[in-house]
């Protein structure tokens, strides 16, 4: 295990580098990780490039030039029955008055000092996927990792990375569970002992639907306002992350795709789907934000929705069924490795 980040002298970094080698970390996970689903599902993606009008309202557009917000889409795959991804790189204004306390987002006291009434300039960079699976045995899926940075980011507490991936099963099987825990926690020890059990317990309690008393899914890892040490070493870890999604999913996907399922399994997944879209709609703090500082299109939220999804009055399963289980670990969360 390498030294804790705050270990490490700060490094000198210029704001074009830094910012440049960010945007490269998010532009090869987005073109990566979307050629490996293709791969694996044998149906290509579709794109759509949007800007802002002179009115800062959102519009499609042709042109693919930084500053730049991407949309891909996948639907009605041979393994996926749908995939949004979004990638952004993206400089601009936040609204006059607008804070991150206002709004509802994650923040720190110091973040929020640097926002000016009259409007602060901002730089924001990330990928986002949500993976819906046609086999409701395959867990729904969703990784996000982003940088955002206020003014030039010179100010300290000006820059931070934020993110993580986690699981979502309709079913659960707990060597997947383990599986997709592992990897992430192995990429986490590598730099410091700690962040594992932290980021999977902010996990756990972000991912959390309030009215229901229930985690949206199994978990993984999450964190945000990560600045603290030398920017490599920061840097290197959020790349790491980006690369370790495809090995904690896709061997998953691979083992269960094929799996047989009846139409009550299908019921079932649509019952957690509909979790899924409760947590986007009433509890993401970050799309929140996002929508409120006109910093994400309305477009890319739709784009993560699930295809399908399904609710009833009361959907409690039968006690000791599989259902009921996955309810259970739902209501409290387990230690998978």
């Amino acid at each position: 295990m390498v030294q804790s980040l705050q270990d490490f002298k700060k490094s000198v970094l210029s704001p074009a580098e830094k910012r440049g080698r960010i945007e490269q970390v998010f532009r090869r996970m987005f073109d990566h990780t979307c050629q490996k689903l293709e791969q694996l599902d044998g149906k290509p993606f579709t794109e759509q490039h949007w800007t802002r009008d002179p009115n800062e309202s959102w519009i499609a557009s042709d042109n693919s030039q930084t500053p730049q917000y991407s949309d891909r889409t996948l639907l009605n795959g041979n393994v996926f029955e749908k995939v949004g991804v979004n990638y952004v790189a993206i400089e601009g204004e936040l609204p006059a008055g607008m804070t991150f306390q206002k709004s509802g987002a994650l923040a720190t006291t110091e973040a929020d000092k640097m926002i000016g009434e009259k409007g602060t300039p901002f730089f924001a960079t990330g990928t986002s996927f949500v993976i819906h699976p046609h086999n409701p045995m395959v867990p729904t899926a969703h990784v996000n990792y982003r940088y955002f940075q206020i003014g030039d980011g010179q100010q300290p507490g000006s820059w931070w990375f934020g993110g993580g991936a986690d699981l979502t099963p309709a079913y659960l099987f707990s060597e997947d569970a383990v599986h997709f825990h592992q990897v992430h926690k192995q990429v986490c020890d590598q730099y410091d002992s700690s962040y594992y059990p932290r980021f999977k317990t902010w996990c756990d309690q972000y991912f959390y639907i309030p009215h229901r008393g229930e985690r949206r899914g199994i978990g993984g890892i999450f964190f945000d306002h990560l600045n603290q040490g030398d920017i490599e070493q920061i840097i290197a870890f959020v790349t790491d992350c980006t690369e370790a999604f495809i090995p904690a999913y896709l061997p998953i996907v691979q083992r269960r795709k094929d799996m047989v399922f009846t139409e009550e399994n299908k019921h079932w997944q649509r019952l957690v789907r509909g979790r899924y879209a409760e947590f986007i709609l009433t509890a993401d703090r970050g799309i929140r934000f996002g929508l409120a500082s006109n910093m994400v299109n309305c477009q890319s939220v739709f784009n993560c929705m699930p295809p399908a999804a399904s609710w009833e009055y009361d959907d409690s399963p039968l006690q000791n069924s599989e259902e009921a289980m996955l309810k259970a670990v739902l209501k409290q969360p387990r230690q998978w490795v």
